[in-house]
């Protein structure tokens, strides 16, 4: 008896690291989508992935995964998906279907350099499919990345790219790639300001107005964007979420696009004077002390003092300024710098809003976990009229919804949802336009329902908020 207990107990934990295997190749996969090599983000992940695979070698067995009979193994085991788990080994799966791969072996000598050259090679495109793992195979041998072993796909298990999958296998449409060059001239602008070099607006200004003029054509996908990466903590996901739940206020409210774009680069600008201020206190966990918070609150000056540095000072820059200068001064002028300074323009309330919701359903602040959306906007309402303007925090509750656009849900049936839509009307703020992604059993659902909660056809109601981040799943997808 005792010997089967420790061989089901054996069992247990191979799965579990099988899976963890899985998560955390999933996560190494769609992170090299936004991330270059070497990115600290990318370093993380892959640690992450040593650490399992060396696990599995400490329990004598190959870290092996398997495509076989449509399901996903390691070595002989096949891995169940469930509820948590169903969106990485999918993801996995089509993209060794994609090229051709039966087998991935990570050998217990495989690098983080390895690890990473393999994860970009992977996300290439494969022009002929049908010559797939043939051309990968030389790539892995022609870029000398070692201790991996690949097999090929049996033929009855490739199956023909579908447009599905294709939306599945990267981001291909309009919104993404722009998301990411918004991210990418914030590293631009960093470099700039870190070399000491005067700031260009050319190009953010030129990202700006196509991001305006996607709000006009794909709003909720900006917004699910710009709210389903809670948990990054970089200062460019920071600027860039800022700017364009800026923007979706700005729009709400009837700016022209020619005042949106000013909004959009004070937003898209509103911290950088963070580059002033010396990283072992912006990265600080725990309480900072009074003379290092001094000199955190006084990166709106210092980010006013680089504007200012531009040739040419015009109507744009000086708006710029002044929602730099304003975004921490707080509707009732409790916040910082503190200066005799009492009249608060709409550039700086709008951004003071976003910054703060950003800001708290993110884990950018050491030490802290992330506000759940709904939670942040409790915290902000009960600020109303003296932190934040109440009006615009009207307006940007009604913009992003009680649950956000990318908000994943457990309904009372025990279905999986995820919000797709909000009503304007603040009377159905609580109850938003959901596509059904799994049922009870955590299967995915086919066809993916859409359905508004609390209307007369739709009796489900909401009984948990939970984290996508946790689950390994893409979101975005499904929107």
């Amino acid at each position: 008896m005792t010997l089967e207990m420790d061989r089901d107990h054996s069992v247990d934990e191979l799965a579990r690291l099988g899976k963890t295997l899985v998560s955390h190749f999933f996560v190494l996969l769609k992170s090299s989508v936004n991330y270059g090599a070497g990115h600290a983000a990318i370093v993380q992940r892959v640690g992450n992935l040593l650490e399992v695979v060396r696990s599995i070698a400490g329990k004598d067995d190959d870290a092996s995964l398997i495509l076989k009979g449509g399901h996903l193994y390691l070595g002989e085991l096949r891995l169940r998906p469930d509820i948590a788990t169903f969106e990485g080994p999918r993801y996995v799966m089509e993209l060794m279907r994609r090229h051709h791969l039966g087998r991935i072996t990570f050998g217990p000598g495989v690098t983080s350099a390895d690890l990473q050259r393999f994860v970009y090679l992977l996300q290439e495109p494969q022009e002929d499919e049908s010559e797939a793992f043939q051309r990968l195979l030389e790539a892995v041998q022609q870029r000398g990345i070692g201790n991996l072993e690949l097999d090929l796909l049996r033929e009855d298990e490739v199956l023909t790219m579908t447009p599905q999958l294709r939306r599945i296998r990267g981001p291909g449409d309009k919104v993404r790639p722009l998301y990411r060059k918004l991210l990418s001239t914030m590293d631009e602008v960093a470099a700039e300001v870190a070399s000491g070099r005067r700031l260009r607006l050319r190009e953010s200004k030129r990202v700006v107005q196509q991001i305006i003029d996607l709000l006009y054509t794909h709003e909720t996908d900006l917004l699910g964007l710009s709210t389903m990466r809670s948990h990054d903590s970089s200062s460019q996901h920071h600027a860039a979420n800022v700017c364009i739940l800026s923007l979706l206020v700005g729009k709400r409210i009837g700016m022209n696009k020619f005042h949106l774009c000013e909004l959009g680069l004070a937003a898209l600008f509103h911290d950088i004077g963070n580059c002033d201020v010396p990283a072992e206190i912006l990265d600080k966990p725990g309480e900072l002390s009074a003379g290092e918070r001094e000199l955190m609150e006084k990166h709106p000056l210092y980010g006013v003092r680089k504007v200012m540095k531009l040739k040419g000072l015009d109507d744009l820059t000086a708006r710029i300024i002044t929602g730099i200068f304003e975004h921490h001064l707080m509707a009732d002028f409790s916040g910082y710098p503190r200066v005799g300074y009492r009249k608060l323009g709409l550039l700086g309330r709008i951004i003071s809003i976003a910054d703060s919701y950003d800001g708290l359903t993110s884990s950018r602040v050491s030490g802290r976990a992330a506000y759940a959306p709904h939670k942040a906007l409790r915290v902000m309402l009960s600020q109303s009229g003296k932190s934040y303007d109440q009006a615009l925090l009207k307006v940007f509750v009604s913009c992003v919804g009680i649950h956000p656009v990318g908000s994943l849900l457990l309904l009372d049936e025990k279905d999986i949802a995820v919000v797709v839509g909000n009503s304007e009307d603040p009377a159905q703020w609580d109850n938003p336009l959901v596509r059904i992604i799994a049922d009870r059993e955590g299967r995915e659902t086919e066809g993916g329902e859409v359905i508004a909660l609390g209307s007369p056809g739709s009796p489900q109601t909401i009984t948990a908020i939970l984290d996508p981040y946790l689950y390994d799943l893409d979101v975005s997808r499904y929107f």
